[in-house]
């Protein structure tokens, strides 16, 4: 009956602009990479910098703009947003709901595949541009005190940057709590703009937002015309499903697996949590009496296998 009362929950709760889910890697690719929307990435960017003291950038072009007909049926997101700027740095965007520290070596592994794809054959090593990853967190991936923290290539000894064409920053927002921000890090050490940004993905009010920075009154209107579209908020809601029923059959296997002594117990909770999201979701809908086209549609389950559950 949970499973249900949540499905329920998230297929008929009316969204607003201030209970929208602002960590749905689906809502951010919108935000930030739908066509026109380039001055609130770019707003973000800037924050993120300017949290380090780093040059801000005055202009970027986002590189894989958002496309409703391709981002449908992803389940898992690649890089969410990647953008260069006016100087020729590759700047991608990431926001992660669930991991652990195998998120870092994803991270690198993607920023190391952007930063190699930014030279053709035949070209010269000179040619290759700086590439930056910021990468949102709803976990604690790391052990520093900082919710931002920001990796690059140095020498061990003198502490000498090797290049400034490898950043690795990651934001991560369990790490920020108005309450108890003093056990973590000043306030005062953090740079205005990027608070208003964490706060934002920590679902702050907007109008309290807007009061701090005034790109928020940008962002308010995305946000509302993301609501009001009705082909887009069917995927969102989607998203926050396969979100919520995956994550729990993940839990279940793993725990059952590790139970059971099995060492690849991870391995295999996410492979059977897989097939149990489809089975789970699909059970939930044909019992609240959803059309089987639609079940289907929505976990790629097969009609024949609904009508067997």
């Amino acid at each position: 009956m949970k499973d249900l009362e949540k499905l329920k929950q998230i297929l008929n709760e009316p969204i607003t602009v201030n209970n929208l889910n602002r960590i749905n890697d689906y809502f951010i690719r919108y935000l930030f990479s739908h066509t026109g929307n380039e001055n609130i990435a770019l707003n973000f960017i800037n924050a993120v910098f300017k949290d380090l003291n780093f040059e801000t950038f005055n202009k970027i072009e986002i590189l894989n703009p958002f496309n409703i007909a391709e981002n449908y049926d992803e389940k898992e997101s690649i890089v969410d947003i990647k953008a260069t700027t006016e100087t020729g740095i590759t700047v991608l965007i990431e926001i992660q709901s669930r991991g652990n520290e195998d998120f870092i070596k994803r991270a690198l592994y993607y920023w190391a595949y952007n930063y190699s794809s930014s030279l053709n054959r035949g070209s010269f090593y000179d040619e290759l541009k700086p590439t930056v990853s910021i990468n949102i967190t709803n976990f604690i991936l790391t052990d520093e005190d900082k919710i931002h923290s920001c990796y690059v290539l140095k020498e061990l000894n003198n502490n000498k940057i090797l290049t400034e064409h490898c950043q690795l920053h990651f934001i991560e927002l369990p790490k920020f709590s108005l309450k108890n921000i003093s056990t973590i890090e000043s306030l005062d050490n953090i740079h205005k703009e990027f608070i208003s940004w964490v706060k934002f993905f920590k679902g702050e009010d907007m109008s309290i937002l807007m009061k701090e920075n005034t790109i928020f009154e940008e962002v308010e209107k995305k946000c509302r015309t993301f609501i009001n579209d009705s082909p887009v908020m069917d995927k969102y809601k989607k998203r926050e499903v396969d979100t919520y029923f995956f994550n729990k059959s993940i839990e279940l296997d793993i725990k059952k697996a590790k139970e059971e002594g099995r060492e690849e117990g991870r391995e295999e909770g996410i492979e059977q949590g897989k097939r149990q999201q489809q089975i789970s979701i699909a059970k939930s809908f044909k019992n609240a009496g959803i059309d089987i086209k639609i079940i289907s549609e929505n976990t790629g389950l097969s009609i024949e296998e609904i009508e067997n559950l």
